[in-house]
């Protein structure tokens, strides 16, 4: 949350000191693509979008991000060698992928500087959920690999920020439910996680076209 914070003061920060008197960008955006960081309770995440113009104000897009995923109730220790352990820990779960497609409606366009671009979006998840034996290593537990698929859904609120004619900053809440129907995934032993969505946030940086 740390790490949220500090990123969101430094995109403010270079809005309130961009000069007031630039003149406004008029390029509108197109086919563009931008780079993903999300994080959440779940994690730290990464991924990719990839954005079509459908008229004026409303756009298509397809993105895909990566994400590991945990129980509420996982707790770290140290053991007596100072290796870091999982009380109870029966699977390391991970997000990958969740795929978004969805739609964006730019807000406010006749009300606000053209650099800064508010907008909603919406869209579906289909989400693979991969789980691998934490008594494993970590890179040999892939082996042992298996995986469980849903269909969630988002919706979010944002701010475009146009830095210049060829790239932008982008900050995006959204909510996700991403539930699995019947048997859940043991992250712990004891208990049983079917809930792998909430609050994320999206930092990006998109490439104008």
């Amino acid at each position: 949350m740390k790490i949220t914070i500090l990123i969101l003061f430094l995109i403010a920060n270079s809005i309130v000191s961009q000069d007031k008197n630039s003149p406004k960008i008029l390029k509108e955006p197109l086919n563009n693509w931008s780079l993903n960081l999300t994080f959440s309770d779940n994690g730290f995440g990464f991924g990719a979008t990839k954005y079509t113009q459908l008229s004026k104000d409303l756009s298509g897009f397809a993105s895909f991000f990566l994400s590991s995923a945990k129980d509420d109730r996982e707790f770290e220790q140290s053991d007596i060698f100072g290796n870091s352990v999982t009380p109870f820990k029966q699977n390391r779960i991970f997000m990958m992928p969740v795929l978004n497609l969805g739609l964006q409606y730019r807000l406010f366009r006749e009300d606000v500087t053209d650099e800064m671009r508010p907008f909603v979006n919406f869209g579906l998840s289909p989400t693979a959920l991969v789980y691998t034996p934490y008594k494993e290593s970590f890179f040999s537990s892939f082996r042992f690999a298996k995986a469980k698929y849903t269909l969630g859904g988002f919706a979010g609120i944002g701010l475009d920020y146009l830095s210049d004619d060829n790239s932008a900053l982008s900050f995006n809440i959204r909510y996700y439910y991403i539930g699995l129907f019947g048997e859940g995934i043991r992250s712990l032993s004891t208990n049983e996680k079917k809930q792998f969505g909430g609050i994320y946030f999206v930092f990006s940086y998109i490439f104008l076209k």
